[in-house]
């Protein structure tokens, strides 16, 4: 048989608990045994994907049912499975209704017993891990219509998120982060606020004009706003977070007010406003040593490793097989992944259509084609095309 992915981690301050589970377990699963709950905590949130945790109820300096109560949060889709000589009804209504656990066994337990336990979480935990992908893809396929949508109407706000996505995910790929479908999710809805703004307000921002104190206020309350709007959405509470921290700076600084600082500050939060900031100090042809310097004038902003890592891998020359064409091309010749090098406008009243910087999609390069076929569109649009195909949106986590 061979061995599993699964990570199955037992805590437990019993060595020859340790002992008889290792036997078990270790030859067909990756198994991890912790004698206390800091240790388990910590592992745990370097695998949030474990399948299976089994916990003492008395753990040292520690409460069992506290603890599983916290892997529910850093470990969201492991079945937990106490382990107690503690048969009282009370601490099984405790296990069960504050630890949020699968399972409940007492001590001593039978190997068949164990094995059973064992095979019933994983179980619990494979349906609960087929659930979230496929609600994750679908949700992906709903956030990407929204974000087609919204582009349309707020072409200048949501120009820049296929660059920060591609940036993004470069970035986490270099720090070991294997999942980033909630880091993608977040980059693609950060210009929600943005876009609930008055267009007075932004472009007097975006102008770096004096803004009135009412201005000013509604200004702040966009990442407020913005999470509000998301957190009641199923798998992107976490990510309403994210973006309602993305304007905190690493030293404190910047909203909210008194937030968090330093590595307090979610990851992908300091990934997201790095990379904006970033963006908006590049040139058009993507970021370059003087826009690294701009954002050293507040380098305490920023988490020094991410802007060390950044400025590292991002003025990297693209590899040949990456190189970039440049192109004028009619509609009918565009491609999805395109990048749109120049606004383009109507023929006649010179109306926006879609800002310079999106990354086409066919439900965008039908757009253009309906335009031109009622109000006529400037030809030929002059693209950025790819030797390689442009990534899209993940899918799943």
């Amino acid at each position: 048989m061979m061995k599993r992915e699964e990570i199955i981690v037992v805590v437990d301050p019993d060595v020859s608990v340790q002992s008889a589970m290792t036997k078990l377990f270790s030859e067909h699963h990756a198994l991890s045994c912790f004698s206390d709950a800091e240790a388990a905590i910590e592992f745990l949130k370097k695998h949030p994907a474990a399948a299976v945790v089994f916990s003492c109820y008395n753990i040292p300096e520690y409460d069992g049912v506290a603890f599983l109560s916290e892997c529910a949060v850093v470990a969201p889709q492991a079945a937990r499975i106490m382990l107690t000589r503690e048969g009282s009804k009370d601490v099984i209504k405790k296990a069960l209704n504050e630890g949020h656990a699968f399972m409940y066994l007492e001590k001593p337990c039978q190997r068949a017993e164990i094995i059973s336990a064992l095979e019933a979480g994983l179980s619990h935990h494979r349906q609960l891990a087929k659930e979230r992908a496929l609600l994750e893809r679908t949700l992906s396929g709903s956030v990407k219509m929204l974000i087609e949508m919204l582009s349309v109407f707020h072409p200048e706000a949501f120009r820049r998120t296929p660059i920060i996505r591609q940036q993004a995910v470069r970035l986490a790929r270099e720090i070991g982060l294997k999942k980033t479908w909630e880091l993608e999710m977040a980059v693609m809805l950060s210009p929600l606020g943005e876009a609930m703004l008055p267009k007075e307000i932004l472009s007097r921002y975006r102008a770096a004009r004096n803004l009135s104190d009412e201005e000013r206020s509604i200004l702040a309350k966009a990442p407020e706003q913005t999470r509000d709007l998301l957190q009641n959405i199923p798998q992107l509470e976490r990510v309403a977070d994210y973006l309602y921290l993305s304007a905190c700076g690493y030293d404190g600084s910047g909203f909210p007010e008194n937030g968090p600082e330093g590595d307090k500050i979610p990851l992908v939060s300091r990934i997201l406003k790095l990379l904006t900031d970033l963006w908006y100090a590049s040139p058009e042809g993507g970021p370059d040593a003087a826009a690294f310097d701009a954002l050293m004038i507040n380098w305490r902003q920023y988490d020094p490793r991410l802007l060390e890592l950044a400025k590292e891998i991002l003025l990297k020359e693209k590899p040949a097989e990456q190189k970039t064409l440049f192109q004028h091309c009619y509609i009918r010749s565009l491609r999805p992944g395109d990048v749109l090098v120049d606004d383009v406008r109507t023929e006649t009243s010179f109306e926006l259509v879609l800002a310079r910087g999106h990354l086409l999609t066919p439900t965008m390069i039908r757009r253009l084609e309906h335009f031109n076929k009622t109000s006529g569109v400037r030809q030929p649009i002059r693209v950025r095309r790819s030797k390689a195909a442009e990534p899209v949106l993940n899918e799943t986590a």
